[in-house]
């Protein structure tokens, strides 16, 4: 079973007042785990825009 919404909220207050105490912005702090998410995970979104990028170039030689 997935996380509840309240376990969610709960979970977020939490942070939220662990960062506080810390002065560090929420926003500033969810924003830098998406960029480590992201640069976590380039290889796949390296190997999304070859294959989108091979596809459209399949898609251009048969047009010819």
């Amino acid at each position: 079973m997935g996380v509840t919404n309240r376990e969610l909220k709960q979970s977020k207050d939490l942070v939220q007042t662990l960062l506080t105490i810390q002065d560090i912005s929420y926003n500033e702090w969810l924003h830098e785990k998406h960029q480590d998410y992201i640069q976590q995970n380039q290889d796949v979104v390296m190997k999304s825009l070859l294959h989108y990028k091979g596809v459209d170039e399949e898609n251009k030689n048969k047009n010819i």
